[in-house]
């Protein structure tokens, strides 16, 4: 197992470990909502989303390294270029998740879905420019 592969492998236990001590028994972890979302402590939060950053950022370096032990070389790269799909601090995601879910239509939404509509509005919102240039 590589470096990064066992790095990953304890990321990816340390919240599962953290998420299962508050999550019901046999939820699934795409079944989990913003009903999930509001009963985690905001330790659990922070987790669950560095934990999401982590997969994707994972899922984003091997599809682009040409092999897997360019994979480190990749990621290295697409976070000085900011050029991860997902660029932004966990705890902007855990803070823009607790807004999205205040909202009751929102709470059965799968927090991976809510997590891929709050990076979209952020993006739009970055590309977008200035409030006085728009």
């Amino acid at each position: 197992m590589t470096r990064l592969g066992a790095a990953a492998f304890v990321a990816a236990a340390l919240v599962a470990g953290r998420l299962r001590a508050q999550a019901a028994p046999d939820e699934h972890w795409l079944a989990r909502d913003g009903r999930s979302w509001l009963g985690y402590a905001p330790e659990a939060r922070r987790a669950y989303v560095e934990g999401f950053l982590l997969g994707a950022a994972l899922m984003q370096g091997a599809d682009s390294a040409a092999d897997r032990e360019r994979t480190a070389e990749t990621l290295t790269a697409l976070r000085r270029s900011g050029g991860f799909h997902f660029p932004y601090a966990a705890s902007v995601y855990a803070a823009r998740l607790d807004d999205y879910y205040w909202w009751d239509n929102h709470r059965e939404r799968p927090t991976w879905l809510a997590l891929w509509e709050v990076n979209d509005a952020l993006a739009r919102r970055t590309t977008a420019g200035p409030a006085h240039q728009r």
